[in-house]
């Protein structure tokens, strides 16, 4: 697990979510962090000194955040952030970059920043995006800490979805969580028709894709399914505001990588979530 980490309080955000993970996950951490300057322009014996103060930095600063918690630390110099962090995840074969949100977006709600946009763009894992304020008190954390009991997950039968809610039912496992599948019946596509069969026709298609999921359940995992009317994006937003986190698939991909390309509703809700929001890639 590869979080990216420079200190703001996006960045800590990020931390928190990645610490309640690995606790539940086991998954080993890699804290990174990706930095402006260029090796050319400091001289060998200057570059590594560079490296190795920020390396110090990073391992005080990101220790005191995490508490006890084991980490390793990764240093690039040179390059965007963005493409810094991705680069690094495919060199780690990491399963799954953790970010934080813009600082302009509402307490305890997703919203990717530049780095954050960029990173969801063509990302060669899964992608998590914290809320903001989940570090620094922004939001209401249980005294224990951040912990994953109820993950929500997008559901609709697509291959994008399928591999979401694989992902879904993993993390449910390690976390012992319960496990709330989510479909929803576009009323963007049915409006409009004044027989209502398109909205019943859709409606049966939807809940016999969630019943089906529900059948290959693990029965260790306790789950259960909703049907949701409304804008797709919207409407799992709303469904999962209590949830600890939310898994949605990524639009398909058919080219050679195994790589992020967000559609149109992971986009909404990968903007507007108000709980820790986990993007799957397309196989």
């Amino acid at each position: 697990m590869l979080v990216g980490f420079d200190g703001r309080p996006g960045s800590r955000d990020a931390l928190t979510f990645a610490q309640a993970l690995c606790e539940a996950t086991k998954a080993e951490l890699v804290v990174a962090s990706v930095r402006p300057y260029w090796p050319g322009l400091l001289g060998p014996d200057g570059y590594a000194r560079a490296i190795r103060e920020d390396e110090q930095w990073i391992r005080r600063e990101a220790g005191k955040a995490l508490d006890g918690q084991a980490f390793s630390v990764r240093v690039l110099a040179g390059g965007h952030e963005s493409g810094g962090l991705k680069e690094l995840a495919a060199a780690e074969d990491a399963d799954l970059i953790v970010v934080g949100s813009s600082h302009r977006g509402p307490v305890g709600r997703v919203l990717p920043g530049s780095v954050g946009e960029r990173v969801l763009s063509d990302a060669p894992c899964a992608v998590a995006v914290a809320p903001r304020g989940l570090a620094g008190g922004g939001m209401h954390v249980p005294q224990e800490g951040v912990r994953i009991r109820e993950i929500a997950v997008g559901y609709d039968g697509s291959r994008e979805s399928r591999v979401a809610l694989e992902t879904a039912i993993e993390l449910a496992e390690h976390s012992e969580a319960s496990l709330h599948l989510l479909g929803v019946v576009d009323m963007d596509v049915v409006l409009g028709f004044e027989d209502p069969t398109p909205d019943k026709l859709e409606e049966e298609r939807v809940r016999r894709h969630l019943d089906r999921a529900l059948k290959s359940m693990p029965r260790a995992i306790a789950a259960d399914a909703r049907v949701l009317h409304g804008s797709p994006g919207q409407a799992i937003v709303e469904a999962a505001r209590d949830a600890d986190l939310l898994v949605i698939g990524s639009r398909g991909h058919y080219g050679v990588a195994r790589r992020l390309l967000l559609g149109s509703v992971a986009a909404r809700v990968m903007r507007s979530a108000s709980c820790p929001t986990l993007v799957t890639p397309a196989l």
